[in-house]
């Protein structure tokens, strides 16, 4: 507290600052009990003092500046390191040269540097989304997201987008396929593959599981659920498309049978909690 009150640091920065501090600790305390060797004592002063450069700046070079802070109060190389590779994912060495700062890496490599990052970026609801809006999907952005799915992993928080179709026949009678375990009911999807677009995914899911083709595809919503699956907590999001399905149904293993039926009879049938939601979205369209 005296290097907030010698450096004038903003009262916003400094609620800022203990709050990603409680937030790292309690990221550092889950991860020791998990076997992960974790400097406690290091994560609290690093993630207290992580924002001090903002006391002569805002900009991004406020991390590489708050570490020299620290370093001329003799704070540590360690705490120092933690400041100046906070910022978004990490900024490379061709990035930092671009911003007039030292052309060496400022990228986290220590448990305790990416636990400090990652806290930073949970501390607002927001701040990814406002980030993407300030930088584009650009490398350094997409760096962040890297570094907060590899804690996320680290915590067993696991992150799927996947993708389902609601396809009508000539009729206008929806599909849908039973699976074999669990014995639900459910549509047409799978997850999405790395670099791959939703409505490619879509479309290969669909051919692959009923060897039917989309027609008139369309965006029909999305949804999304937070649910434990053994150690791991999920978060899956669900983007559903909906188009005309063309050809004759073809279904493999995971699913025992499948019919084109109405909602009326969908909604009396035993659906998958993912597909409930959808079903709900279609019910309210016809109202």
């Amino acid at each position: 507290m005296n290097l907030f009150l010698k450096y004038k640091l903003p009262k916003n920065v400094v609620a800022h600052s203990k709050k990603v501090r409680r937030i790292a600790l309690e990221v550092a305390k889950e991860l020791e009990e998990k076997g992960f060797g974790v400097d406690l004592k290091l994560v609290g002063r690093g993630a207290l003092l992580h924002d001090i450069g903002r006391s002569m700046t805002h900009g991004l070079e406020h991390g590489y500046i708050g570490g020299r802070i620290l370093r001329e109060e003799s704070e540590g190389e360690e705490v120092a390191r933690i400041a100046e590779r906070h910022v978004l994912g990490g900024i490379s060495k061709e990035e930092a040269g671009r911003m007039g700062m030292p052309a060496r890496d400022f990228i986290p490599e220590t448990m305790e540097e990416k636990i400090v990052c990652y806290a930073d970026k949970l501390s607002e609801s927001d701040k990814i989304e406002r980030l993407e809006k300030k930088l584009g999907r650009n490398a350094a952005f997409e760096r962040m997201v890297k570094l907060i799915q590899e804690v996320d992993a680290m915590r067993g928080r696991v992150q799927e987008l996947n993708v389902y179709a609601v396809l009508r026949d000539s009729k206008g009678r929806i599909l849908v396929m039973k699976r074999r375990e669990p014995k639900v009911w459910e549509f047409p999807g799978g997850g999405v593959e790395w670099g791959e677009s939703p409505e490619k995914a879509v479309r290969r899911e669909v051919e692959e599981e009923t060897g039917l083709k989309i027609k008139n595809m369309k965006l029909l919503c999305t949804t999304s659920k937070v649910y434990k699956k053994g150690k791991l907590d999920k978060h899956s999001v669900y983007i559903v498309f909906e188009g005309k399905g063309e050809g004759k149904v073809k279904f493999g293993v995971e699913h025992s049978i499948a019919m084109w039926a109405d909602l009326k009879k969908i909604r009396k049938s035993k659906l998958g909690w993912n597909v409930e939601p959808i079903v709900e979205f279609l019910s309210a369209k016809t109202r």
